[in-house]
């Protein structure tokens, strides 16, 4: 097996871990109910790749047609749906500042970042 699959399904996974541990709590905080850890997984495995790599807007639609199904109010949709995925973007953050740390600490290429700070600069600037 390739390293480089590896260290992506590795990344996938995490996220994957991030995202479930953001609905779940966001769902029990906010509507007080306890769903199936099982369907959250289920929910976090679908959305994650297609928020990562097709939509992200695709990723947020999927989980509004789950929490509707779950027969919420629609503030309490909105409310949970809002705060798993900002969690999510947060967590991805840091889960991709993490993984850099360990590319540079272990010398592994594909999670090094090879952007200089001037680049990351011109880029902020640009985006």
């Amino acid at each position: 097996m390739d390293a480089d699959v590896f260290l992506f399904a590795f990344s996938i996974f995490l996220l994957v871990l991030v995202y479930y541990g953001f609905i779940k709590t966001s769902f029990e905080v906010f509507t007080y109910r306890k769903p199936s850890n099982g369907i959250l997984l289920l929910v976090s495995l679908i959305s994650v790749p297609i928020s990562l790599l097709v939509s992200y807007f695709l990723g947020f639609l999927i989980l509004l047609a789950f929490l509707a199904c779950q027969r919420l109010s629609v503030r309490e949709v909105i409310v949970v749906a809002l705060t798993t995925q900002f969690g999510f973007m947060m967590g991805m953050a840091v889960v991709m500042l993490f993984l850099t740390g360990i590319g540079f600490v272990f010398d592994i290429p594909a999670f090094k970042m090879t952007m200089s700070p001037e680049d990351i600069m011109r880029f902020l600037r640009n985006s």
